[in-house]
């Protein structure tokens, strides 16, 4: 549930001004969150080697569209609680009402250290990991972690179990449409606990852990372990392919019911082909499985009914990322103990954190 007053709306009437007392709050606020990416950006910096401009632009671009997705979503979820509860006589008027009243109240000052601050972190992130192979000369671990794979799931790929009971296109289609909803469902999970006051249980913690879950397991274990996944194994490694068949099956049901994923392995290859340093390849850890499991861990903060959809959606996630050759099943695992031990380290500083604001004034 989001908090009404994490919602824009009317009834200010400070005018059109931006608050630098509310600007310097919100960056105590986040303190923690700021320090985390601002480090996390120095280490990375040496090996990103983009060129500055370049860089900035791309900042720019990240910037703006974190502000343009936070001002859509909080709409959409606005006019969702017009619809459910409010019901004002004229929905339309009363939206832009809200939404104007929203930024002379704070709106932007409150969001603004957030979105540059991830604006940061994502293009840090993004460019490192598109430059991870180079840095490791390939993809050296998919052989080991298909033999490691085989060896922990009784002599059989992860995916040959999955096949009966997945193995049918109707079915790989859900688990696919399921896997490209993760995005919506994390960025609804991020809006809402970035959207909480100050102070509200478990914002610091799941922030945290969010930004040093792709900190560790997206670049650092992902530099370490250098994979491509399944889907690409006959091209990395060579030799017998022990995913040729499952590769075959998604190829075969693609021609009764999209499969999307196919669409973008390819685009994915093609670009890392080409040298193209905007996208990335890399699989070990899994970054959709480490996301799925921090939001059933975050859901107790929110809703216990948000629980039992958000398991549901992890599991799915899960074989879904096997079943449709994305990642090898030690890639989930270890995204789910590396996004654990995280959420247990950061849980009492958090917390403590997190008390300290609870209630601070503005």
């Amino acid at each position: 549930m989001i908090p009404a007053s994490s919602i824009p709306v009317a009834g200010s009437r400070s005018g059109f001004r931006l608050d630098w007392g509310l600007l310097k709050y919100g960056l105590r606020r986040d303190a923690p969150i700021h320090m985390v990416v601002l480090m996390f950006a120095a280490v990375l910096w040496p090996f990103i080697g983009a060129h500055p401009m370049e860089w900035l632009l791309t900042l720019i671009s990240r910037f703006t569209n974190f502000l343009l997705l936070s001002l859509v979503t909080a709409i959409a979820l606005r006019f969702c609680v017009y619809v459910s509860h409010l019901r004002p006589a004229s929905p339309i008027r009363q939206l832009v009402a809200d939404a104007g009243e929203g930024m002379r109240d704070g709106f932007l000052e409150r969001w603004l250290p957030l979105a540059l601050t991830s604006a940061i972190f994502m293009v840090c992130f993004a460019q490192f990991k598109a430059n991870i192979p180079e840095l490791t000369d390939g993809f050296p671990w998919d052989a080991t972690l298909a033999a490691w794979d085989r060896s922990l799931h009784f002599g059989r790929q992860p995916w040959e179990w999955l096949q009966p009971l997945l193995g049918w296109p109707v079915v790989t289609f859900l688990i696919n449409l399921n896997y490209n909803m993760w995005f919506f469902f994390m960025w609804g999970m991020f809006f809402v606990f970035a959207a909480q006051a100050s102070g509200a249980t478990g914002r610091t913690r799941f922030l945290l852990t969010f930004f040093l879950t792709w900190a560790i397991a997206g670049n650092l274990l992902a530099l370490t372990l250098s994979s491509a996944g399944p889907c690409y194994y006959a091209l990395t490694v060579g030799g017998a392919d022990p995913y040729a068949g499952l590769m075959a099956y998604l190829r075969q049901a693609d021609t009764v019911f999209p499969i999307w994923a196919l669409d973008v392995q390819d685009i994915l290859w093609a670009h890392y082909q080409s040298g193209d340093a905007d996208l990335g390849i890399s699989a070990m850890p899994s970054l959709h499985n480490a996301m799925a499991f921090l939001m059933v861990l975050a859901s107790r903060d929110l809703h216990p009914r948000l629980r039992p959809w958000l398991v549901a959606h992890m599991v799915l996630v899960f074989v879904g990322s096997i079943h449709l050759g994305w990642h090898y099943a030690l890639d989930a695992y270890v995204s789910f103990a590396v996004t654990g031990a995280i959420w247990l380290a950061v849980t009492p500083f958090a917390r403590r954190w997190d008390a300290r604001f609870a209630t601070a004034a503005v």
